[in-house]
């Protein structure tokens, strides 16, 4: 399989955050063969296990975020309309008309309804629409949704994927599930004998509802040093005044107050040394990434961020580029054969 097509597979893996643990049995199937162990906890985190073979060898873990914003059925009308409630910031200004995948005990498709332009008011075509009062259309009736798809049932985008132009993907759930390829790829590609200690794998829970699985993770674990990898806000028109990375520009490797700038320092020289193209993100505070817990962990966790530039976060058309998703898998194998890192920061 292609670091693209393990994008797509895994992004279309449902994962609405505090719904994690429901496909592990396919994320299993998925990347299951390139680990040694696989353990999942009560929270929903899903942790893989690479061994390089050495006793007393360094943890290492390397960090995505497996679940992905939605929604929850909170109401079931007459005509086969759901209302719902928003799981982690999802943006309601692209939801009228949006097609969308409710995974009750059947999965059910329906679409946003959308008040057409010729029947609203200018107040009504000018003002976004609150999440509380949309609906979704499912053509069922009102029993037969009461069955399927009781209260808190998870509601997702459809998972529809395009190629652009230049190698590039939309498609919805890139954060963080695209760098959860890259992670899988990165590690895959490196030998046993050349990994500097046992690498650790999070497919992390909640992290969109307040970086919760990771929190949990990192102390069950107590790793050595790690690697979060997550999305960051490629750059776009209306952004002209942010300094943002554009699309092609590689990985995104952050300095914070958070971060341990000694990992942070090391990993630049990485990149320069391994020819990967990157830019430097300054985050003055917090990272909003799991990297601002697992530095915090335990004893503190040695913690470095390297992001993916996406356009359009939080939508069903999140853009990326392949060329920096391959970045960022070269990085990830880097990281775990890097002697330098786990000198300073390993057993």
């Amino acid at each position: 399989m292609t670091l693209k097509e393990l994008i797509i597979s895994l992004s279309g893996v449902m994962s609405i955050s505090g719904s994690e643990r429901k496909s592990g049995e396919e994320l299993k199937a998925l990347i299951g063969g390139v680990f040694d162990e696989y353990r999942s906890d009560a929270l929903g985190n899903h942790l893989f296990i690479k061994r390089c073979g050495r006793p007393n060898a360094p943890k290492i873990l390397i960090d995505t975020h497996f679940d992905e914003i939605g929604m929850m059925v909170s109401g079931i009308k007459e005509g086969g309309f759901v209302s719902v409630a928003g799981i982690g910031g999802v943006d309601t200004r692209i939801l009228p008309a949006s097609e969308v995948t409710i995974y009750g005990k059947e999965t059910v498709y329906g679409v946003f309804a959308a008040k057409a332009p010729h029947l609203s008011s200018p107040a009504e075509r000018d003002r976004t629409i609150p999440l509380e009062d949309m609906l979704i259309d499912t053509g069922y009736s009102k029993e037969e949704l009461e069955e399927l798809c009781p209260l808190g049932t998870p509601v997702g985008f459809k998972p529809v994927y395009a190629e652009l132009l230049n190698d590039r993907l939309a498609g919805k759930a890139f954060d963080d599930k695209a760098c959860g390829a890259c992670a899988v790829f990165g590690i895959d590609a490196v030998q046993k004998r050349d990994m500097v200690g046992d690498v650790y794998f999070l497919f992390s829970a909640q992290e969109e509802t307040g970086l919760k699985g990771a929190r949990v993770a990192s102390f069950g674990m107590r790793p050595d040093y790690a690697l979060v990898l997550d999305v960051t806000h490629a750059a776009v028109p209306e952004a002209k005044d942010r300094n943002l990375p554009e699309l092609g520009s590689g990985v995104a490797v952050a300095v914070s107050p958070i971060i341990n700038r000694r990992m942070s320092r090391m990993v630049i020289d990485m990149c320069r040394s391994a020819n990967i193209p990157f830019t430097v993100e300054p985050c003055p505070g917090g990272t909003g990434t799991n990297a601002n817990v697992t530095g915090i962990s335990a004893e503190g966790i040695p913690t470095a961020l390297c992001s993916l530039p996406l356009k359009s976060m939080h939508t069903s058309a999140e853009v990326l580029s392949v060329e920096d998703a391959r970045a960022l898998s070269r990085v990830v194998s880097q990281f775990i054969k890097s002697k330098e890192i786990s000198e300073v920061f390993g057993k």
